[in-house]
């Protein structure tokens, strides 16, 4: 008897989830969660399979090209949880699947190792102690907890309790989300010392066979821990027990690809499934997780001492302007005495490059992106680069074209910073680590281990060294402008400033010697710095709970975003406006009451790799009937080739 199989392809279907192709014979192993390869359009994909029947389809089919997998790779919870974010976030189910899917090409079989049972365990302090007993009280059931904890309480330690209390006692696996995994290699150490090989680490700076075969190692129950970035939510953890989310507020965890997921929301759907205990850590929560703590729909625990009695560090603002030298005398004097001591420095400056902003005295405007509406940025190795495409030129080629004596350098970014700190001390070992460092994992690694090795006197950085270090000797944490990131027209831009700075400051001071911390500010008087300086996130979140509910955003509605992008700007002006009429019509007397439509309107940025953007932003408190809405138009609507729809269920920015 022929049988057939309804296979789902990483592709944007507007209304089929699936194809059917009929199994050829020697096929007799396929089974569902296989992947295979298929024809589709001349071409050959790659699909998984999701149902094997013996009904013949009432038009023609072609037959499979090729069984990748002898055994199922995708679980059937991940194919359940496919088809609920193929509901929650408007995508197709192939898009969805492929998100979780293992990358690499052929099944292996991996012999169990063995699982080192040496296991070292720090002594908790009393608030450690009432967190874990009471999150340990609640495995077996699927409950949501926050350990909001000052930076040093002890966080990652109750995580690892946690962890080896579930191993112990039950026979459940455990997932450890971090944001970003080459950050945090001391809490990778901490955990192989503690759990040997039940650990599995699943993160893209793996090499593809490293990645695909740990994958399977936890398919097959012989790894019972994964620790991983945003994608390794999606492991396939057998009997999945306890999901972490650690610094839970951290933009990282978002997907900005079709589906645009959020690992939070995934986190919360899988512990559903599983009945598992999701503990989500920080010592700046999202507003609107801390909003759910104090509603009582999350379970709240706090630590509001550093774990060791250290105190949190003090700290001073001081008034800079960008006519001045790039750090202040305080600053400078405080590294000094670093130094002479033999402790560590930390300089954030959150902005690459060695200068921002090139300035042309000729048009009086900076040098700007041919592709972006974003300023080009000049570096040390005498070229000009975009910082959203990539987009890169020789600086020579705009000196000839413009005149050497018309342009100017403006701003400082952290390549100028470290040239200016190795003036001013030359015997000192600095190191400098941004997305231009960080390509090359290699380098990245060393400069850290000689961090911890205590081989570095200073170490400058973008916002990547505002987490994970837990460096004893480091006493000193200077911020230089503070202010990056407060005029951006973002309703969480305050947010991602005042956790900026507090996570920062959270470096210095961590061991028995005292810290100070120095934020250098052109405004210090703003009330984001002001906070930050107090260490006082209370008092933050009572600021901005109160402008999120007078302007009706998250916590208090849901927010879905949808963007248009174009080549050709006309188009994709007449395509938004489209989707607007569209949308007014569908949700006639609800508009202005229940649900609001902002815009349309061009994108913060409006140009991004040579495509135009324009927006359309809905707030709703429920966000069902507009899916619904969307669910109906979206096969319907019509535009010009080359225009591209992307749809955002709860946005994290809006540029």
């Amino acid at each position: 008897m022929i049988r057939y199989a309804e296979v789902a392809l990483n592709i944007p279907f507007s209304n089929l989830d699936t194809l059917s192709y009929e199994i050829p014979a020697g096929m007799e192993s396929l089974q569902v969660g296989c992947r295979v390869e298929v024809p589709l359009r001349k071409r050959i994909c790659e699909a998984v399979v999701l149902n094997i029947h013996t009904l013949m389809p009432n038009y023609k089919v072609e037959s499979i090209h090729k069984q990748v997998d002898t055994f199922p790779t995708i679980t059937k919870e991940q194919i359940e949880l496919a088809y609920w974010m193929k509901e929650y976030y408007l995508a197709s189910l192939g898009e969805c699947l492929y998100k979780m899917t293992p990358t690499g090409r052929r099944n292996k079989s991996f012999a169990v190792g063995e699982v080192n049972i040496e296991r070292e365990l720090f002594a908790l302090n009393v608030e450690q102690k009432q967190a874990l007993e009471k999150i340990k009280s609640c495995f077996g059931t699927s409950t949501y907890h926050l350990l909001y904890g000052v930076t040093g309480s002890g966080k990652t330690e109750v995580y690892i309790h946690l962890i080896y209390e579930l191993l112990k006692t039950t026979n459940k696996s455990a997932i450890l989300l971090v944001p970003e995994i080459s950050l945090t290699v001391q809490i990778l150490k901490r955990l192989e010392l503690v759990f040997g090989k039940e650990l599995a680490l699943l993160h893209s700076a793996l090499k593809t066979s490293e990645k695909y075969s740990t994958y399977l190692q936890v398919l097959r129950g012989e790894k019972r821990i994964v620790v991983g970035t945003r994608s390794a939510i999606f492991a396939p953890a057998k009997n999945l027990g306890l999901i972490i989310l650690d610094e839970e507020h951290d933009s990282a965890y978002k997907e900005h690809s079709s589906p645009r997921y959020h690992a939070r929301q995934i986190a919360m759907k899988r512990s559903q499934m599983n009945q598992a205990v999701l503990l989500l850590g920080s010592a700046t929560p999202s507003v609107e997780t801390y909003h759910h703590a104090k509603s009582g729909n999350i379970y709240l625990h706090e630590l509001t001492k550093r774990a060791k009695s250290q105190t949190l560090p003090k700290i001073q603002l001081k008034t800079k302007k960008y006519s001045e030298e790039l750090l202040s005398s305080d600053l400078l004097f405080a590294i000094k005495q670093r130094l002479e001591r033999k402790e560590q420095v930390i300089i954030l400056l959150n902005r690459r490059s060695y200068s921002p902003l090139i300035y042309n005295r000729i048009t009086q405007d900076f040098l700007k992106c041919k592709d972006c509406s974003v300023s080009l940025a000049y570096h040390k190795d005498a070229k000009v680069r975009c910082h959203f495409c990539g987009y890169t030129e020789p600086f020579s080629k705009f000196e000839r074209e413009i005149g050497k004596e018309n342009l100017e350098f403006i701003g400082v970014g952290t390549q100028k910073l470290e040239e200016y700190l190795l003036n001013k001390f030359p015997n000192a070992r600095i190191e400098r680590l941004d997305q231009d460092v960080t390509r090359d994992n290699i380098i990245m690694a060393e400069i850290l281990t000689r961090l911890m090795n205590r081989e570095v006197d200073i170490l400058i950085g973008t916002q990547m060294i505002a987490k994970g270090l837990d460096i004893s000797y480091v006493t000193l944490v200077g911020v230089v402008n503070a202010e990056i990131g407060l005029g951006i027209p973002d309703f969480r831009s305050n947010e991602r400033v005042f956790s900026l700075l507090t996570q920062v400051a959270g470096r210095s001071g961590r061991s028995n010697i005292s810290g100070e911390v120095i934020i250098e500010s052109e405004n210090i008087l703003h009330p984001v710095i002001q906070l930050a300086k107090l260490q006082d996130y209370k008092k933050f979140f009572e600021n901005e709970i109160k402008i999120r509910y007078q302007m009706f955003y998250p916590p208090f509605c849901r927010l879905i975003r949808l963007v248009v992008r174009s080549k050709k700007e006309a188009q994709a002006i007449q395509s938004i406006n489209q989707i607007y009429e569209d949308l007014k019509k569908a949700l006639g007397d609800k508009l202005e009451k229940e649900v609001y439509l902002l815009g349309p309107t061009d994108c913060h940025l409006l140009k991004l790799e040579s495509h135009f953007r324009w927006h359309i932003l809905i707030k709703t408190k429920e966000t069902l009937e507009i899916k619904e809405i969307l669910r109906k138009k979206i096969p319907v609507w019509k535009f010009p080739t080359g225009v591209y729809l992307e749809i955002d269920i709860d946005p994290v920015d809006l540029v």
